[in-house]
């Protein structure tokens, strides 16, 4: 028996041993292919964000990254998947703003981001622009608020359902604005748009205008970006610099690991995030479909901005209805 073996007790002395054993597979990470989850269906937002980053990622790393598509329930079917995964670093999940959500929209659901993942950084994010119809009183966000002070009830808007981006867009500009909207669902985007344009709604807040951005039906009001204007829209004011300070939604992206996954994981894995960020080209590949680069990347950020959402929609969803 050693010396270190009378003073120090076997369950100790393993521990050291097995962390031993597992810093030079971490100094290696990633030795193989790594899999990222995406909630979302192939094409969308987050779907295209996160491939414009994996792809720089992979390149990064020296090891592929492929991207498998589960959407389905609010995002709480990937989320069970990657929870799942061995806390390696070799699954990922990444997924838009519904993760901020889940919690009152899916109150029976098992999964847990909080509980369940290990946060590793926001990826990007998407502003939104309010639009309005052309007839609508109110050529600018002032004389826009001030008729909808004046005629309570009066004007509408749409998004593609309760818990959306637009209807919490929408939602949230009530609330900090105490402005009275009533709210119609619709059950896609597409739909609400063309009831914008034929002037059966008000207005929409909407990620991109498609075909709409030279049509002189409508008219955009401001961007929900916070802190900077949106190059898609240069000339447009965003709601924080007209004066509702504070009030931004996003579609953010954001990526996260199973729990208890090595610390080391999460910083390689940002670093690489970090070193595509700073790429002219996915720059400008995030500029053509209008992506921003968040504030901050990190564990640390995404944990306490993850949280924030969190608090805040769930407000918004508690104090609102599908027909206020």
């Amino acid at each position: 028996m050693s010396r270190l073996s009378r003073f120090v007790p076997p369950s100790v002395v393993a521990a050291g041993l097995a962390l031993l054993a597992i810093q030079p597979a971490l100094a290696a990470y990633p030795e193989r292919t790594i899999t990222v989850v995406c909630a979302s269906a192939a094409g969308g937002a987050v779907d295209v964000t996160t491939r414009i980053i994996t792809d720089h990622m992979s390149k990064t790393l020296g090891q592929s990254i492929v991207v498998q598509n589960e959407p389905g329930a609010g995002g709480t079917l990937s989320i069970n998947q990657v929870s799942k995964a061995k806390p390696d670093g070799y699954t990922l999940l990444t997924i838009g703003p519904s993760v901020g959500t889940i919690k009152e929209l899916f109150p029976n659901a098992t999964a847990d981001v909080q509980r369940d993942l290990q946060p590793v950084t926001i990826i990007g994010q998407t502003p939104m622009v309010l639009v309005t119809h052309k007839d609508v009183p109110g050529t600018d966000y002032g004389s826009l608020l001030a008729y909808i002070k004046a005629h309570p009830g009066e004007l509408t808007f749409a998004s593609n359902g309760r818990g959306s981006a637009g209807h919490l867009a929408g939602s949230l500009f009530k609330k900090m604005a105490n402005a009275d909207l009533r709210y119609i669902p619709y059950r896609s985007t597409p739909q609400a748009t063309a009831d914008l344009m034929g002037g059966r709604i008000s207005m929409i807040w909407l990620s991109s205008l498609g075909n709409l951005g030279g049509s002189d039906l409508v008219r955009p009001i401001a961007v929900t970006l916070a802190g900077e204007r949106w190059k898609q829209f240069p000339n447009v004011p965003t709601f924080d610099e007209l004066g509702l300070n504070g009030y931004e939604i996003t579609t953010w992206v954001s990526m996260y690991a199973p729990k208890d996954a090595p610390p080391e994981v999460a910083e390689k894995l940002t670093a690489a995030v970090n070193a595509a960020l700073a790429d002219p080209e996915v720059q400008a590949r995030f500029d053509k479909i209008g992506v921003v680069k968040p504030r901050a990347t990190g564990p640390a950020f995404l944990q306490k901005y993850l949280n924030d959402e969190i608090e805040k929609w769930g407000d918004i969803l508690r104090t609102t209805k599908d027909t206020d």
